[in-house]
């Protein structure tokens, strides 16, 4: 745990609070928490449920590839 909660800081994402054993998200953690977030339930959520069933040819993957890459088009995202 130690290990991790050092990576968080290291990073800026939280912040020890002083004379406590206890640690608070710091302002761009919790911005990249939201954008995170937003990003799973409007990209990733979407294009995994779009995949259905394979193509006969092809590996599943590809159907997800091809989801994907029409809805990160659609909402300007670069890939």
């Amino acid at each position: 745990m130690t290990y991790y909660l050092g990576r968080l800081v290291g990073h800026g994402l939280i912040q020890r609070i002083p004379k406590t054993q206890r640690y608070q998200l710091t302002p761009d953690g919790l911005r990249q928490c939201a954008f995170l977030t937003k990003l799973a339930d409007r990209v990733l959520d979407p294009g995994l449920a779009r995949c259905g069933p394979p193509v006969p040819d092809g590996p599943r993957w590809q159907t997800f590839d091809r989801s994907l890459a029409t809805i990160l088009k659609r909402a300007n995202v670069a890939a």
